[in-house]
């Protein structure tokens, strides 16, 4: 009873400081109204539904990933059962902890007789591929924008870029996964993947964040116009939003922390009030789309049993 009690204070901690985040930011939409007042709204349905298209993409390339890796580490279910797990346990994240995804990963794995110590691995480095993945594009995206407060900080951005290359040699993460598995105080997997592969692997993890910076660009677009030449910025500070959303393990899916990084780097391309507008309608558009492409995966999952049921009668 007690566990029980603690749990759902802390469910109702963590979504209180997501609620209270959206209220300061809607307070700061709304403090510079003002700025909205010369700006004509015209929703271009064109680019919403094609940004629409892309985000599924972008989401059904990560399940695919998911695939991969498991694939490469030897734990892997058959295609169609490891893209609707995947799908499945996408909305764990949106449980403060971000654990249920995870414990919903080992249930259905466990259930198809997949080694327990390779799932973690595979979570483990899905979720390292994704972090470097997106400090890889913010990196990058600071040596071609045009904005003074970002061009100052080009020789730290090198630096780490020297450094990110470094750190991901195979010895170097191998020390990182066994502090990780010493900490989750599980038995340590030595990754097997070569320098090459882990490159190669990253690199398909920046072309599918890459095509989620089009898809939130032209979502932008179709509120508010703003030029291309602001695309890599855009996807950069977005990457980095979701980055320090996806650490945010005290809110659910990051929810409230990501919208407040945005509200601020967009800031510098767009009016305050707007960046704040975009911010907070950017999550509805992620969710519904998340929500959407989880009823489609459900639905044909359902229909897939009921052929497979037919023809065994």
């Amino acid at each position: 009873m007690l566990k029980i009690n603690k749990d759902r204070i802390l469910l109702i901690f963590r979504t209180a400081i997501s609620l209270i985040i959206i209220f300061f930011i809607a307070k700061y939409i709304k403090s510079n109204a003002n700025a909205l007042k010369d700006i004509k709204f015209q929703i271009n349905y064109c680019y919403l539904i094609i940004s629409f298209i892309i985000l599924l993409l972008y989401i059904f390339n990560q399940f695919l990933l998911w695939h991969y890796i498991t694939k490469q580490n030897g734990c892997n279910l058959v295609f169609s059962k490891s893209i609707i797990s995947r799908a499945y346990s996408e909305f764990g994240k949106y449980i403060p902890g971000k654990v249920f995804g995870y414990a919903m990963l080992f249930y259905i794995y466990s259930k198809e007789n997949q080694s327990k110590l390779l799932l973690t691995f595979s979570m483990f480095f899905e979720l390292l591929a994704s972090v470097l993945a997106a400090a890889l594009i913010f990196l990058f995206s600071i040596f071609f924008t045009d904005i003074h407060e970002f061009q100052k900080y080009r020789l730290v951005s090198l630096i780490l870029l020297v450094v990110f290359f470094i750190v991901i040699h195979p010895k170097i993460l191998n020390y990182f996964s066994a502090i990780f598995f010493r900490i989750t105080k599980r038995e340590p997997v030595n990754l097997s993947l070569s320098y090459l592969q882990i490159i190669k692997l990253i690199s398909l993890y920046v072309v599918n964040f890459m095509l989620f910076g089009v898809a939130f660009v032209l979502f932008i677009k179709s509120i508010y116009s703003i030029p291309f030449s602001n695309y890599l910025f855009i996807t950069g500070t977005t990457a980095a939003a979701g980055l320090i959303g996806l650490f945010a393990i005290f809110v659910p899916a990051g929810l409230g922390v990501r919208e407040g990084v945005l509200v601020f780097t967009l800031s510098f391309v767009m009016p305050p009030a707007l960046a704040g507008i975009i911010a907070l309608t950017s999550r509805l558009w992620l969710t519904f789309t998340e929500i959407f492409l989880f009823g489609l995966i459900y639905c044909l999952s359902k229909i897939k049993v009921k052929e497979n049921g037919n023809n065994l009668q």
